[in-house]
């Protein structure tokens, strides 16, 4: 079964968050990192999240996906289509996470597990989910990595994480995030430490992602020129708020919130542009 081209149908709602607010227990009383934030996106397109470390970004996806530490809780509603993320069952959620929502956690050096070949991490997903064989979920794990762009052929799928370089193994985590053809996937700084040219190719796997398989994509980054050259929407936080969002294009040639205005003045200016 191949992961197929999708009719795109931009008018479809995927991910529709209202007044999601995120607190975490501590000894010191209740922290709030995440303060009424309101968004969505639709099938095909790419919703940037950009800001400085400790803005939110991240917790506000995990929040949504039940991967908050177990400190944290969660007020507010997320719909993924039409289940909300917050009030529904674990094992519902957990039958979306990895199924129909996609998560390509942060550093590909350190997320893959070390002692399992390459081809029994990709098929150990399509086994759980899907529910098939071993050698069927092999196979399908040859079709995913033609999409991201890896040689699929034995010597990878019999490899182990360390004998792959950092581009080859945010492949293999686009690849297992594609295994059971999702509908919604959140990357989490996908490009942090790769080299230019890797990143761009990267970046080309999730425009081909989002342009040609209807997926839709959230990019969790602090790196602009990223949330430019992918993202049709942006969110600015800082402090767990949104101060602004809207068209990518518009956000980071026009913006409003004097915050942005600064973010953007901390590019330099020969690539500025």
């Amino acid at each position: 079964m191949q992961l197929t081209q999708k009719n795109i149908k931009n008018n479809n709602l995927l991910l529709n968050i209202h007044n999601l607010n995120v607190f975490f227990k501590t000894p010191e009383g209740i922290s709030q990192v995440v303060k009424d934030a309101n968004f969505n996106l639709k099938k095909g397109t790419c919703l940037g999240v950009v800001g400085e470390s400790g803005s939110g970004k991240t917790q506000t996806f995990f929040s949504i996906t039940g991967l908050l530490a177990n400190n944290g809780y969660v007020e507010g509603e997320a719909f993924f289509k039409d289940t909300n993320l917050i009030t529904c069952d674990d094992e519902t959620r957990r039958g979306f996470l990895g199924k129909s929502i996609g998560f390509i956690f942060q550093d590909p050096m350190t997320s893959l597990t070390p002692h399992l070949k390459i081809g029994d991490q990709l098929a150990e997903i399509a086994i759980y989910h899907k529910k098939i064989n071993k050698n069927k979920a092999l196979k399908k794990a040859i079709e995913v990595m033609d999409i991201v762009k890896l040689p699929s052929n034995r010597d990878i799928i019999n490899s182990y994480p360390h004998e792959l370089s950092g581009g080859m193994k945010q492949r293999i985590m686009i690849a297992i995030s594609l295994m059971c053809e999702p509908d919604l996937i959140i990357a989490d700084e996908p490009t942090t430490a790769l080299d230019v040219t890797t990143q761009a190719e990267i970046l080309n796997i999730f425009n081909d992602l989002k342009n040609n398989f209807n997926i839709g994509l959230v990019l969790i980054s602090h790196n602009i020129g990223v949330i430019a050259e992918t993202s049709n929407e942006v969110l600015v936080m800082k402090d767990g708020q949104i101060l602004e969002s809207g068209e990518t294009a518009k956000v980071l040639t026009k913006p409003k919130n004097e915050y942005t205005k600064h973010l953007l003045s901390c590019i330099p200016p020969w690539i500025g542009n």
